[in-house]
């Protein structure tokens, strides 16, 4: 077997698709940015604490610092060309994201940030700290609050169907495997 040097321009790439969500930060319904970010993980079960990888550049990462608060909105497959568009667009040039995307923007229960009223799921999250990791930083949040929609299962692809990012404006759909080599 042959291995192929891919260069360290795009080497992230072999850790996608990745499921992509919005984080949402501000001091309230009129003063938010948000954007998509699919480097985001769970970092801790007990007490429950999550980290996303945030560009010091973006406006949402600003919003964070401000605020000291986020959250991170989850929606299904049917929106990813809003997800797209969330993720393409500065909360500096349009400072209305979520509403000039069709989306819906409603009142969080614990933080001053919206959420979206679309998602499937939702973590509130207080800022908990951040660690320089290069050309991101890893935004540390202790989740306050986590919700589903009725009716919705994490964990199951077919109940629960959110999109991952594979680079770029391409996305895929989630599907099952089940493995056998376990049996």
């Amino acid at each position: 077997m042959k291995w192929v040097s891919i260069g360290f321009n795009r080497w992230y790439r072999i850790l996608h698709p990745r499921p992509v969500v919005i984080v949402v930060s501000g001091r309230g319904m009129d003063d938010y940015s948000c954007m998509a970010a699919s480097w985001i993980t769970p970092v801790s079960r007990n007490p429950p604490i999550l980290a996303v990888a945030v560009a010091r550049s973006r406006y949402t990462y600003e919003k964070i610092v401000e605020s000291s608060e986020f959250n991170v909105c989850i929606l299904g497959v049917e929106y990813v060309d809003k997800i797209d568009y969330l993720g393409s667009v500065s909360g500096r040039d349009v400072a209305d994201k979520i509403t000039a995307s069709g989306l819906t923007k409603v009142r969080a229960r614990r933080t001053r940030p919206p959420i979206i009223a679309e998602s499937i799921a939702v973590a509130e999250c207080r800022l908990r700290e951040i660690v320089s990791a290069g050309d991101h930083d890893l935004v540390i949040g202790e989740v306050l609050e986590v919700y589903v929609k009725e009716g919705y299962r994490p964990g199951s692809i077919s109940e629960y169907p959110i999109p991952l990012h594979v680079g770029g404006d391409l996305y895929a759909k989630p599907c099952s495997i089940q493995s056998n080599s376990l049996k």
